[in-house]
């Protein structure tokens, strides 16, 4: 009986607590009115997919909507900055980018910018120039090169100032400075392949050359002069274009020769350079570079003299050119490349001393004295210089004292290493050998 009553007990308890738990989960408790119903969560707007933003287009593609290109950059020197005619900010060039009219090409200090107009027309930028690139002339004949030609330090006196600011003074500029050049046709001939040099000098003029063909150059201000190949005109700051004049010739390369090799001993290695000097050249310009298209200029200085002593190198390959520049700041077309290759070197050169024989007796107070070394080096005997022939033979005559005669002979190679040998030779002296000729028998 006990046991009954306990089971019903439990039970009792499980379904109060099962009622109990059905109110509290259901919010209606007995004796309360139901809760009001919660409030419909208000639907989400449907959030619209983003729209496609267009590709950025870096300084080295082609521009979309802009047309066809008018040149490209075909090649350049070190530092060289572009913008389009649409953008505010410049960028580093990239080499074979395409150029839209209005386009700029900027150089900066010892770097420079090769510009293609096709095939057959080719536009160098040197040092320190900005170019704008204008649309053709309409009653042009349609392969006329136009462009507005600044100088860089012109940029410069703007960089305090907004982009938006030095956009619009550079076009202002620009329409003062802009110049159409095109080629010119020899009597019953087409007119060929044309290379025209832009340079802009410290007073803010600019120099136009004809390096090959023949070239018609009209200026900011309408007048317009004809450059024969090798010749040049300026235009100043004021757009004002001065008489064409002969450019410097092309130096003659002399020393040392093309694919010469430079060995050296020490770590930091010199090379001389020297060319034959041309008329009316006041200064020379030599550039050397670790690579044969002058990418990496290891040098670049101006000389008043015909030689450059270069310091400072590292084992490895170089490449050297040079240009004349005259009283007035024009400057030639470059010489030739050549090369030259620094080696490290530190083993000495050999040496052999054929005659005389290492502790020889000399009956006369003189003897000749025979050895042979590497061709190239240089050879001492008892600090004296001694010719050697282009095998690397020499011959010295070396005077004797009476007694023993050490002789010191030192060869050097032309990096510097040198190598030495010895020899004793004893003399006996003229009344020694004297009475040693006569007969015991007398």
């Amino acid at each position: 009986m006990k046991r009954v009553i306990k089971v019903l007990a439990f039970l009792i308890v499980l379904a109060a607590l099962g009622g109990g738990g059905y109110y509290f989960y259901t919010g209606r408790l007995p004796g309360y009115p139901p809760p009001p119903p919660a409030p419909e969560a208000p639907a989400q707007a449907e959030t619209p997919a983003p729209a496609e933003l267009p590709a950025p287009v870096l300084s080295g593609e082609p521009v979309p909507g802009a047309g066809q290109p008018v040149a490209t950059l075909s090649g350049m020197e070190r530092t060289v900055k572009s913008k389009r005619a649409s953008d505010l900010a410049w960028e580093e060039a990239q080499a074979q980018m395409p150029l839209y009219e209005n386009d700029a090409i900027r150089t900066f200090d010892k770097a420079s910018a090769t510009i293609a107009f096709g095939r057959q027309d080719i536009v160098e930028v040197d040092q320190n120039a900005l170019v704008v690139i204008k649309p053709r002339p309409k009653e042009g004949q349609g392969g006329e090169i136009s462009l507005a030609l600044l100088s860089g330090d012109f940029l410069d006196s703007l960089a305090a100032k907004p982009a938006p600011e030095q956009t619009r003074a550079i076009e202002e500029a620009s329409s003062r400075r802009q110049v159409t050049i095109s080629k010119v046709s020899s009597a019953g001939q087409q007119a060929g392949p044309t290379r025209v040099a832009l340079k802009t000098l410290p007073d803010r003029s600019t120099t136009i050359a004809a390096i090959a063909g023949t070239l018609k150059v009209v200026g900011p201000k309408g007048e317009s002069v004809t450059l024969k190949e090798k010749m040049v005109t300026r235009v100043t700051d004021q757009g004002v274009m001065i008489k064409p004049r002969q450019l410097p010739g092309v130096p003659s390369l002399a020393f040392p020769d093309d694919g010469a090799i430079y060995t050296f001993q020490r770590k930091v290695p010199r090379a001389e350079m020297r060319w034959k000097g041309v008329e009316s050249a006041r200064r020379y310009r030599v550039v050397v570079a670790t690579d044969p298209s002058f990418k990496k200029v290891f040098a670049d200085e101006k000389v008043d003299g015909n030689s450059l002593e270069v310091r400072n190198l590292q084992p490895g390959a170089y490449y050297w050119r040079v240009r004349a520049q005259d009283a007035d700041g024009f400057e030639g077309p470059y010489s030739p490349v050549r090369s030259l290759r620094a080696v490290y070197d530190d083993t000495p050169p050999s040496l052999a001393i054929l005659a005389p024989a290492e502790m020889s007796v000399s009956p006369i107070p003189t003897v000749e004295l025979r050895g042979k070394t590497e061709k190239d080096a240089r050879v001492k005997v008892n600090g004296q210089k001694v010719a050697v022939a282009p095998d690397g033979s020499f011959l010295c005559p070396v005077a004797l004292k009476e007694g023993v005669n050490p002789v010191t002979v030192e060869a050097i190679d032309p990096a510097g290493n040198s190598e030495y040998g010895k020899r004793m030779i004893f003399y006996k002296g003229a009344k020694r050998s004297s009475a040693a000729a006569v007969s015991p028998n007398r």
